[in-house]
């Protein structure tokens, strides 16, 4: 009765938005014809009827659209006897072969040890390119058996590709090399694997003098062991150098790329790991190893010059692959350029990179060289206002940013037609193509109430599902106590969309859970609603069980010392963190507190949450001194932290609060950004 209950209440949920109720008996099972057997046979088994549910199932895997008769059939392979389990999971393959349905019917014969069978399923797998899983059970089964092949399978698995879990578990279960070369070349990657950096070390060179082992992803992984096994960098450098004449082309990359890193370490050959650097650009064979390497050579140049990083900027500008891949390189450019005043060499990178860098990446730049321009920190040859404008306006195109969109708007002045224009534009474009099959089987989900299915579904299928199913299932889960995975859901589809959305789907991305709790805090600290909302987003995604590494918790992510400071001063006894109410309570006492000990600002109060209030206090100290005013505006002031974290955490808590109070309180972006930057 429980779970029916669970059911009805669902259902009840999903009438506002999609105009089906209990009130009437057939209406879903109309809705979705043949389907509807699959939805109601998991229904029948989370109330423990499997005989019903195995009888449905075998209905909707014979007449149900391909999709759903497939789901249906993965469930049956999980019902029944043994037997049962490994004929449907093989029946499973014939009908949908491919690499999933593969790995699940070997999986099954594997544990029912018919390791015959998993041999002669995965005969003729592509060693390079399959499921490292399907590998696994193959190559456990032909050890099994004592199939003579197994050793040769093995290691031209183990160094064809990257090295896994899978791979590595293997090597620990059963691997015996009757060759000790084999072994030992085995032996150096579940090292690098495990960062046992120290021995792959001492195997390193070995390896490398017999021929037959020079293969890239050896070379990769001797590059590592010579990096962070041992503190000879320079000599370990020249041995790469001495060796690349003798190394096939494919594997000329990692020993320009590890040697150029080897010399940026031994610090006195920047010019040496630079050349190396470039070497390895010209001899990469994909485009990640071409970011990568260009990556590394930016960085080293710019421990040397900033006036080369900018010409180097200017000459691989149009070359680099992923612009993503350099945004902490941006970040870091931009914390340098402005520690050393050198307003003009900004705002000419900015040029520079629009449209080349990422859309976040340019939108920052963009509306930094605006503000500096605008407080008079750069003179420009242009009309003042028109440049401020120029700059502000492309930083509107932030792609998936919204500080710094929000921080443009409030600058332009924009009416509200226009600024609610842009923030509905936010987000990077994505083309997808909606399939009606995935959006049926999750919509089917929700409406027959089936919560627990739809996020792990989601996850498979999410570049299949358009904008309005989206809205739909993140709605029935924010209702159906899955807050997390609804803000998830909106979220991604909010910052990677094929068309304009509607502001529900805001909403639905930045919802009020807890609100009496948050009210109630508010109230009696004297704290915006938006801002305390802003911060919980920010830290935990409103799970209340949030835990980090090291050691916060909860909503608001107090440390234990910290609220134990806390019930002192609100004279509270006891206390549990991973109570919400408490939680809330504590942590907006402790933002609040801050934002007293700071002179009532709100930016500098987030700042000290996640960074201290004594380090954030030195920042404001320095940057002053940096930019050589008495009080530098807060804006900038972000730009110049040291700590590239809270650099991050203030821009995402003012973000999430500017949208808090444009949502639910009847404020602009703008006013909320003006109150916080105060």
């Amino acid at each position: 009765m429980k779970k029916i209950r669970v059911f009805i209440s669902c259902l009840i949920v999903l009438v506002s938005f999609t105009g089906f109720g209990c009130a009437q008996n057939n209406s879903l099972q109309k809705k979705y014809g043949q389907d509807s057997a699959y939805f109601m046979a998991l229904l029948s088994l989370e109330n423990g009827n499997h005989r019903q549910a195995e009888h449905l199932l075998k209905q909707a895997e014979k007449k149900a659209s391909p999709l759903i008769a497939r789901r249906s059939m993965e469930k049956l392979s999980q019902l029944g006897n043994v037997q049962e389990h490994i004929n449907r999971s093989y029946s499973l393959y014939k009908k949908f072969p491919d690499e999933e349905t593969k790995l699940a019917a070997a999986k099954e014969f594997f544990k029912n040890k018919e390791y015959a069978r998993v041999i002669c399923l995965t005969e003729k797998i592509d060693l390079k390119n399959c499921l490292n899983e399907t590998v696994y059970y193959r190559l456990s089964s032909m050890q099994k058996k004592n199939d003579s092949r197994f050793s040769k399978e093995f290691f031209e698995w183990c160094v064809s590709r990257a090295f896994s879990d899978f791979h590595y578990k293997l090597f620990c279960e059963i691997f015996k090399s009757e060759e000790a070369e084999e072994s030992n070349v085995i032996q150096l990657r579940a090292d690098v694997f495990t960062k046992n950096y120290v021995a792959a070390y001492s195997n390193a060179k070995l390896i490398l003098e017999n021929k037959k082992f020079l293969l890239p992803q050896i070379l990769s992984d001797a590059g590592k062991a010579f990096l962070y096994g041992s503190n000879n960098f320079f000599s370990n450098a020249l041995y790469l150098d001495s060796i690349k004449k003798n190394l096939p082309d494919d594997c000329k990359f990692y020993a320009d790329f590890y040697s150029g890193r080897l010399y940026d370490k031994s610090d006195s050959y920047k010019t040496r790991a630079l050349n190396r650097f470039v070497f390895a650009m010209q001899e990469s064979l994909s485009d990640e190893n071409f970011d990568n390497a260009l990556w590394y050579y930016l960085n080293c140049l710019l421990k040397i010059s900033v006036p080369k990083t900018i010409d180097a900027i200017t000459q691989y500008k149009d070359e680099w692959k992923n612009p993503s891949y350099f945004d902490d390189f941006f970040e870091t450019l931009s914390v340098r350029l402005l520690s050393l005043h050198a307003w003009n060499d900004f705002y000419k990178t900015t040029d520079l990179i629009y449209g080349k860098a990422s859309p976040e990446i340019s939108a920052k730049y963009s509306y930094i060289s605006a503000r500096l321009i605008q407080e008079n920190f750069i003179k420009t040859p242009k009309e003042k206002s028109e440049e401020e404008q120029r700059l502000f306006s492309q930083a509107l195109q932030s792609g998936s940013d919204l500080y710094y969109r929000f921080l443009a708007i409030k600058n332009l002045e924009l009416d509200k037609t226009k600024a609610e224009e842009i923030i509905f534009s936010v987000g990077n474009k994505k083309e997808i193509q909606p399939d009606p099959q995935a959006e049926k089987l999750l919509l089917g989900y929700a409406d027959f109430g089936l919560k627990e299915f739809i996020y792990p579904e989601y996850q498979k299928l999410k570049d299949k599902i358009g904008m309005e199913c989206t809205e739909k299932i993140a709605e029935f889960l924010s209702q159906c106590g899955k807050e997390q995975e609804s803000i998830r859901i909106a979220s991604r589809r909010l910052f990677s969309k094929d068309r304009p959305f509607q502001k529900r789907l805001l909403e639905l991305s930045f919802p009020q859970y807890f609100k009496e709790s948050v009210q109630k805090s508010c109230q009696d600290f004297s704290q915006p609603e938006y801002l305390l909302y802003g911060l919980i987003r920010s830290e935990s995604f409103f799970n209340p069980n949030a835990k980090s590494n090291a050691g916060a918790k909860g909503l608001t992510q107090l440390m234990e010392g910290t609220a134990a400071d806390v019930a002192r001063k609100l004279k509270v006894a006891q206390f549990d963190l991973m109570d919400s109410a408490t939680n809330i309570r504590f942590g907006s006492f402790y933002l609040e507190e801050l934002r007293r000990r700071l002179d009532g600002s709100s930016i500098l109060a987030i700042f000290s949450y996640n960074g201290g209030i004594s380090r954030v206090r030195s920042w404001v100290k320095s940057a002053n001194l940096e930019f050589g005013i008495s009080d530098l505006p807060k804006d900038l002031f972000l730009e110049a932290i040291p700590f590239s974290e809270t650099r991050e955490y203030g821009r995402k808590v003012v973000s999430a609060a500017a949208m808090y109070g444009y949502l639910y309180y009847g404020l602009s972006t703008s006013q909320v950004v003006e109150e916080i930057m105060k």
